[in-house]
């Protein structure tokens, strides 16, 4: 069976706080970083990219425990030395979880 659909569900803490990154069409993109623990006890650190307006409520500060739906995204960064694959998430929503 093809897999069509590209979409994630993460659950997670805000380890820091959203920081503008660029602006489409009017709308605001901030990103953050989400901390998903691993049963391993360890923690993967995830690069989310998040549409947000003035409209809507305030995104929550780092240390809040958040579910984020959306899609992963990823280039290959060459302005360094060799070439580095980032991975991001696209937010298409965020809430608070418990």
């Amino acid at each position: 069976m093809e897999q069509k659909e590209n979409r994630v569900v993460l659950r997670g803490t805000i380890v820091g706080e959203a920081e503008f990154s660029h602006r489409v069409h009017g709308i605001a993109f901030y990103r953050f970083p989400l901390s998903v623990p691993r049963l391993s006890g360890r923690e993967d650190r995830l690069n989310i990219l998040l549409a947000h307006t003035p409209e809507e409520p305030p995104i929550p500060p780092e240390g809040t425990f958040v579910q984020i739906e959306g899609e992963v995204r990823s280039f290959n960064n060459r302005s360094g030395i060799g070439s580095r694959l980032v991975i991001t998430v696209l937010a298409r929503s965020l809430t608070e979880s418990q």
